[in-house]
């Protein structure tokens, strides 16, 4: 805080009358001789006329007046308010304000100066902020991370508003802004409804402007469909200027090769978000039991690199579940995704429906002998999917994979599922336009599903963007963007690819849209997903989910009731849906869920829970967020403003002369 004392408020000539004041009040003291008539013997005269003799001389030593101290007191401290005294700090301007504050992971890494979380920083922060409000403006505070929640709806009362930040805590969930901008934009922007009498618009209630501070690491997607109005955005970055050390876990998967059977074999993708390589020790283990380990394996800067250990051994007695836990044992500021977990389960039989229409190509790979030994293959036409088969068989579980081929179905289905040429029935995902022509720019060959397929040789004519759920990942970019992704949906995984195989036009004559089916790579391409989605191995992993997602999952056998026990040990008890499902939302930590049905000693089902986001685990403070049509840059704004003191001397001004008034009447000391 710069203290600025003076703010001259009057001009020369003024001063020069107020600078009059004090030397005029002592003059008066210096000159006035008080005579009171009494009665004294004339020797007491000549002492008298002494003293007053010395009083009077030009230097004379001032007698006690406490009277004239007060004066001069009151005409000092009118003249420090008009200097108008007081010092430059910081105060926010508005009357209405709205603090986000990211909960998401990344947010409890530990890279700040003061040695604690970022959601403690920008905890601290706000609460700095909110001391800056000035008496009677009104605020709110959301806490967000791929949900948001309102902490503390708006209110004046500053005291509330600290209160409800410091209760803020941690989550390991990912990011997304999309809610909690839309709840901050609930008083500033509201509604329009339509009048159908007049057929007007009309406005629902007035806007009332706001000022937004979003304190986050930035790890979060652009909100290009905002639209702002009356919200003025204010983003505070939270976290090291440098990238910090951080080597995370963002991909693992347990797949048997698909060379030999008699192998099972653990995948894992390390990502180091520093601009440095870094070399890590890493551990596996299996039912609690370290398995395997690899000690210096070196992640290049910004880059990934694949592991691959060796499970086989476990193939003579895995009868159950096995719970697989990967750590990476060397410290870091971000704990969060150094630790990861699957599940093995005994092998069983894969079946996978086809929805194709006149598909030789597609018919002709899912013939071939290998996949046939991976699934039981099932072919229909696409209007099998308004069949009443469907809907059962998609519900009950009976098929673990359903691929449409240029057409959807009205809802999901409750099993893995792969678009080909057509947008699922969510909202979740979206799907551009098809333009031509496609130009491919990278493949994601680290990603099982893309294993050993190379694109290079590959042409495409028309494609459409493909934009997936939260934590999606990106197979395929073509020049405008990703034509290939997959996705999770509560325990599901689903791969929407942008391109058709094949176009049909008004007069049903059919037309090749891609020359990828007469390449080595398709036939790789579509294994992997028979593998992948299908549950096609020898040894099927569980599919679990992020934390925060609701999961569906069924029981090889209806039960009343299962108990779930989460990784901290807390137990809970479900209850089936009509067809036989069950619904899991209390998955908040990540970890291993065990479902158990009733009198088993073992559980029946383990679903791992993983928060693979790349973007979580990329540490880098993001210095600008993209908010509808602007671009928000992350600073340290502050108001400069002067907290003036001036009248706190007026104040003591009043006080001083109500003790002059006092003094003078009980004539104390004058």
């Amino acid at each position: 805080m710069n203290w600025s004392w003076i703010d001259n408020a009057l001009p020369a000539w003024q001063w020069v009358l107020l600078g009059l004041v004090p030397p005029i009040i002592f003059l008066l003291y210096f000159l006035k001789l008080r005579r009171t008539p009494v009665e004294v013997p004339s020797t007491y005269l000549w002492t008298k006329a002494l003293e007053d003799l010395h009083v009077n001389s030009l230097w004379q030593r001032l007698r006690n007046n406490l009277l004239m101290y007060l004066q001069l007191l009151l005409a000092l401290l009118l003249l420090l308010s008009c200097l108008r005294p007081g010092c430059k700090g910081t105060e926010l301007t508005g009357e209405r304000f709205i603090f986000l504050v990211d909960q998401s992971a990344s947010m409890s890494a530990i890279d700040t100066p003061e040695g604690i979380s970022r959601l403690d920083v920008a905890k601290d922060e706000t609460i700095k902020l909110i001391d800056q409000m000035k008496s009677g403006d009104s605020g709110m505070v959301i806490a967000f991370s791929d949900v948001s929640r309102t902490v503390q709806s708006y209110t004046t009362n500053h005291t509330a508003l600290k209160s409800k930040v410091r209760d803020i805590e941690q989550t390991q969930r990912g990011s997304d802004m999309m809610e909690a901008l839309t709840a901050a934009s609930g008083l500033a922007n509201p509604g329009r409804t339509s009048d159908r009498e007049s057929n007007r618009d009309v406005q629902v209630a007035e806007g009332k402007p706001a000022r937004m501070f979003i304190l986050s690491d930035g790890a979060i997607r652009d909100v290009p469909d905002f639209f702002l109005g009356n919200l003025t955005p204010d983003y505070r970055p939270i976290g090291a200027v440098s990238p910090p050390n951080n080597v995370g876990i963002v991909a693992l998967s347990i797949s048997d090769p698909l060379e030999n059977e008699s192998q099972l074999q653990c995948y894992a993708r390390l990502f180091n978000s520093d601009d440095e390589d870094h070399t890590v020790d890493v551990t596996l283990k299996v039912a609690g039991e370290v398995f395997d380990a690899e000690q210096d394996v070196v992640v290049p800067r910004n880059n990934a690199t694949g592991l691959v250990f060796d499970m086989t051994n476990l193939l003579d007695d895995l009868d159950e579940p096995r719970k697989v836990e990967l750590l990476i044992e060397t410290p870091d500021v971000y704990l969060q995704d150094n630790t990861a977990w699957a599940v093995v389960n005994p092998p069983r039989e894969a079946n996978v429906l086809i929805l194709s229409d006149n598909n030789e190509y597609l018919d002709f790979v899912l013939e071939t002998k290998r996949i046939s030994k991976l699934a039981n293959i099932f072919s229909e036409l696409p209007e099998y999917k308004d069949d009443p088969k469907y809907k059962e068989q998609t519900t009950l579980g009976f098929f673990d994979l359903v691929i449409f081929d240029r057409c959807a179905p009205k809802e999901m289905p409750l099993c893995n599922a792969v678009f080909w040429g057509s947008k699922p029935p969510t909202d979740e995902w979206k799907i551009g336009e098809l333009t031509e022509p496609t130009a491919l720019i990278d493949t994601d060959n680290s990603h099982p599903l893309m294993a050993a397929v190379q694109m290079g040789n590959v042409s495409i004519l028309k494609s459409s963007t493909v934009e997936g759920p939260r934590g999606s990942v990106d197979l395929l970019d073509g020049g405008d963007g990703p034509i290939m992704a997959v996705g999770g949906r509560g325990g599901f995984q689903d791969l929407v690819i942008g391109f058709p195989m094949l176009e049909m036009n008004d007069e049903l004559d059919v037309s090749v849209n891609t020359d990828w089916m007469t390449k080595l790579s398709f036939p790789l391409f579509i294994q992997n997903v028979v593998v992948e989605l299908g549950n096609g191995k020898n040894f099927a992993a569980a599919i679990g989910g992020s934390p925060g997602e609701i999961l569906n999952f069924r029981t090889s056998l209806p039960f009343e009731s299962v108990t779930v026990t989460s990784p901290e040990g807390r137990k809970s008890k479900l209850a089936p849906r009509p067809d036989n499902t069950f619904v899991l939302t209390g998955t908040k930590d990540s970890g291993i869920y065990s479902i158990q049905s009733p009198d088993q000693e073992s559980p029946d089902l383990l679903l791992p829970i993983n928060l693979f986001d790349r973007n979580e685990s990329n540490l880098t403070v993001r210095d600008k967020l993209v908010l509808g049509y602007e671009e928000v840059t992350g600073e340290a704004k502050r108001e400069q403003t002067r907290k003036q003191y001036w009248t706190w001397f007026l104040l003591a001004a009043l006080v001083v002369l109500m003790v002059e008034w006092y003094v003078y009447n009980r004539r104390v000391l004058i």
